[in-house]
């Protein structure tokens, strides 16, 4: 058992990984009365082909790793959510891009509660008729997806980016290709995305450290696990063909969204953290409320409160985004373009803007320690090893030299691609 210590945020991690391989990751709360569990592995959507032991390349459908999850919690003779009501805990899972997570929170029964989440997430049962009744249940998701508009702008932007990529794909599917998952395509992915060392646990909350490892400990040590090796395969981006692309859809005003697709510059771990950080403070400089730019396009109806940017790291990608509502969408593009293709000349004698961005992100930050959903949460171990305290930690060295670095990185000679929905 390993503890790590930050002392500024006056918070202690302890971590432990099992001979079977499974992690755990523990930050003890003890003045609080509930106690949370994440049990994840980094098994998401983006995955495409993968082999096992060397054998044959299998496929995986759009939509598996969303419809996977769905599965774990129906057994052969009970419900894995129905055993969480009787032990008095709220249980739910998530799948995305690059994860699949299953979670609970209690104030009682912690332990027959954690054992039960290992239980049910180890211990796979599907069935041909299982199968086909949750196809019917997702297809019916994915239509009600299909018909949002919001998620039709942010998928319509991804595939205009990414066209054909595996981002680019729904994470429930699509009706024809949840229809070629199998029950024997199941257990494999099983086998393989769920074996212990595939998998990490995060507890967070009221609990004795000890007490909880021998039950996991106990637990593990009553399981056979056939070891596998897993081979991934690269997926490759095709380049896109489109800077503007529209679609028709019933909204009641057009729904736009602009991304920039940076390739050149991957970057992983701790350094993909900062860059995050790094660059939510940028577009903040640039596109903020607090911005001439943005105040002057407000005051013009060209943009509303509804306005907003990102920025995305998924393992091999990473972009910019901008969404907005607005009937002046070419303005707004051409608004937008202008910011970039001069942002080295805004973004001077903006060191004060930035310590105030920087500071009041770091009070956020630690606003969000005050939420054990937060810590067990909001951290990045899956794609980048890092956890909550690790990004304030980061916040606290950022320097305004990272923000120019960065932009030069992001912005110099940027292709700004659009997608729009509109009647």
């Amino acid at each position: 058992m390993k503890i790590k210590h930050y002392l500024k945020l006056k918070e202690d991690l302890v971590t432990e990984t099992l001979d079977n391989g499974l992690k755990i990751v523990m930050i003890p709360k003890l003045p609080y009365h509930k106690t949370f569990a994440v049990l994840t592995t980094n098994y998401g959507a983006l995955e495409q082909k993968f082999s096992i032991n060397g054998g044959s390349v299998i496929d995986i459908p759009a939509g598996t790793a969303h419809f996977l999850e769905h599965k774990l919690f129906e057994k052969k003779n009970e419900d894995a959510f129905t055993k969480f009501g009787e032990l008095g805990a709220d249980a739910n899972a998530f799948t995305n891009a690059f994860q699949t997570s299953y979670l609970f929170s209690t104030a009682q029964n912690f332990i027959p509660a954690l054992i039960h989440l290992l239980d049910f997430v180890q211990t796979p049962y599907f069935t041909e008729k299982t199968v086909a009744k949750e196809q019917g249940i997702i297809g019916q998701e994915i239509q009600m997806y299909d018909d949002d508009p919001n998620w039709a702008l942010y998928m319509g932007l991804l595939n205009t980016l990414y066209p054909g990529a595996a981002i680019a794909q729904d994470i429930a599917g699509t009706q024809n290709s949840i229809l070629k998952i199998t029950p024997e395509l199941l257990y494999k992915l099983h086998s393989a995305f769920y074996q212990p060392n595939q998998l990490t646990l995060h507890i967070v909350g009221h609990f004795n450290p000890k007490e909880i490892l021998a039950a996991i400990h106990d637990n593990q040590d009553k399981k056979n696990f056939k070891a596998v090796k897993i081979t991934h395969y690269a997926e490759k981006f095709s380049t896109p063909n489109k800077i503007q692309v529209e679609r028709h859809f019933n909204v009641s005003r057009p729904k736009v969204a602009f991304g920039i697709r940076v390739d050149h510059d991957n970057v992983l771990g701790v350094e993909g953290a900062k860059r995050v950080l790094i660059v939510d403070i940028l577009n903040d400089l640039l596109f903020g409320e607090q911005t001439d730019w943005y105040q002057d396009l407000y005051s013009r109806g060209i943009i509303d409160t509804e306005f907003e940017t990102s920025f995305d790291i998924i393992k091999s990608y990473q972009y910019v985004s901008f969404f907005s509502e607005t009937e002046e969408y070419d303005l707004l593009t051409d608004a937008i373009q202008g910011q970039i293709d001069h942002y080295s000349k805004y973004l001077e004698n903006q060191q004060n803007t930035f310590e105030s961005l920087r500071k009041a992100t770091i009070g956020e930050g630690i606003q969000k320690l005050n939420s054990l959903e937060n810590i067990a949460l909001q951290g990045d171990d899956v794609l980048f090893g890092t956890n909550l305290f690790d990004k304030i930690e980061l916040l606290q060295d950022l320097t305004f030299d990272d923000i120019l670095v960065t932009a030069d990185k992001l912005y110099r000679n940027a292709t700004l691609q659009r997608f729009l929905l509109r009647k």
